[in-house]
């Protein structure tokens, strides 16, 4: 509110001083002003030059008649009130000016102490028309009735203005308090989770393969997650896009998603060959290696049940990414305040590490291999907005690296 009644920035305000005069016809307060009237108001203009910190009205102050211009410079308008943390006296700013805007005309128009303190933030310079002292001349109390009649047809065309920007305001304030609502049964959901979870681990057998630990375990997790957070979506009042639910933008999100994903796994395989010809311990391990899948003490790769773990593995891939991206990512990226970049990096993380924990039962060296790729995933999601673009590179880099190039072995001899 404090700055609803400023002027316009002027294009070429000069902060200089010439015969008591400054270029009044150029502020809209004034510009209306007959030549004689301007020159009536200049006798009545003074200027202060102001040191940073230094106030110029403040709170609670009586105003008798003296409206300011900022020539050059920055001005705080602040209000003192409590901090809601330690219920001590401490001043918000409300608005700040800067050349050309005008304050103290509410004061000036009502009568009344001022609402605010106006405070240099730097060195500035502000010009004072003082109509305080004319009351008793005929003149002088004319012109400073036009003054008046101008400040009031400026606050009455500026109500509206300021209406306008409380209702949305309020709508940010509305908006802001829905998505923390919903990141509080977020959050809370996905503690309650992970901590049943690390209970129950104590009660889990040894696994002597991660495609084991894998089979058996996380079709119960992933779908447990998945459940809980159905309905905290569908009641959360927000449209599917707002977590990536959409197809509205396929093509590009898709192509995207392929592109990123063959670069990755070239990168992979880039990796893996050098650790095969440099490495003693990847000497004997081959670039194509399928996964770990044992039946009976011998591997199953042309088994059934390879084919199976493959396709469990397929069908799960769509879950896993439904709760880390649509359920974790897309509410914190909305709640988070900062930059964009900032707000993107924080939520892909604190995603990827509730991702990564989901796998923590099998090793943390597979967690970790299972957090490296997710920042990838989550990187697609918040480009393309697209829970359908993170899964696709999610069943290609963890399909392949799974069933086909034996991301497995990598993990235990690195680990080893």
């Amino acid at each position: 509110m404090a700055n609803t009644l400023a002027a316009p920035a002027l294009p070429r305000l000069h902060a200089r001083v010439r015969n008591n005069s400054i270029e009044i016809p150029r502020n809209p307060l004034f510009s209306s002003l007959t030549r004689q009237q301007i020159r009536l108001i200049l006798p009545h203009i003074k200027y202060k030059r102001l040191k940073a910190g230094r106030e110029i009205l403040s709170e609670g102050q009586r105003n008798p008649g003296k409206i300011f211009i900022v020539i050059e410079g920055q001005v705080a308008a602040t209000k003192l009130g409590l901090s809601p943390i330690e219920g001590l006296p401490t001043s918000y700013e409300i608005g700040l000016m800067r050349r050309g805007d005008i304050f103290g005309e509410l004061s000036f128009v009502d009568g009344k102490p001022s609402a605010l303190t106006f405070t240099a933030t730097v060195e500035a310079t502000v010009a004072v028309l003082d109509l305080s002292g004319s009351a008793r001349r005929r003149t002088t109390r004319r012109l400073r009735e036009i003054v008046t009649s101008k400040l009031r047809h400026r606050i009455a065309r500026h109500a509206d203005d300021s209406v306008t920007l409380r209702v949305n305001t309020l709508q940010l304030e509305n908006e802001f308090s829905a998505y923390r609502n919903g990141v509080g049964h977020i959050v809370v959901t996905t503690l309650c989770l992970l901590s049943f979870y690390t209970l129950t681990l104590s009660f889990l057998p040894a696994f002597k393969s991660v495609a084991h630990a894998n089979f058996a375990l996380s079709p119960l997790i992933i779908l447990l997650f998945s459940l809980s957070f159905i309905p905290i979506i569908a009641t959360s009042g927000f449209p599917l896009s707002f977590f990536g639910l959409q197809l509205r933008n396929w093509r590009p999100a898709l192509a995207y998603s392929l592109r990123m994903s063959l670069l990755f796994i070239l990168f992979f395989l880039a990796v893996k060959w050098v650790l095969i010809h440099t490495t003693q311990s990847f000497a004997d391990v081959t670039l194509i290696d399928g996964a770990d899948v044992q039946m009976e003490g011998h591997l199953g790769t042309n088994s059934a049940w390879y084919w199976v773990a493959l396709a469990v593995y397929l069908l799960l891939t769509p879950m896993q990414e439904f709760v880390a991206r649509s359920g974790i990512q897309a509410p914190l990226y909305a709640f988070l305040h900062g930059s964009e970049l900032k707000r993107r990096w924080a939520s892909i993380l604190a995603s990827n590490l509730v991702f990564a924990a989901a796998h923590a039962h099998i090793s943390l060296a597979f967690a970790l291999a299972a957090f490296l790729p997710g920042i990838l995933w989550g990187w697609i999601f918040a480009r393309t907005n697209s829970l359908m673009a993170a899964t696709v590179s999610h069943i290609l880099i963890g399909g392949s690296g799974m069933f086909l190039f034996g991301v497995e072995t990598m993990v235990e001899r690195l680990s080893a």
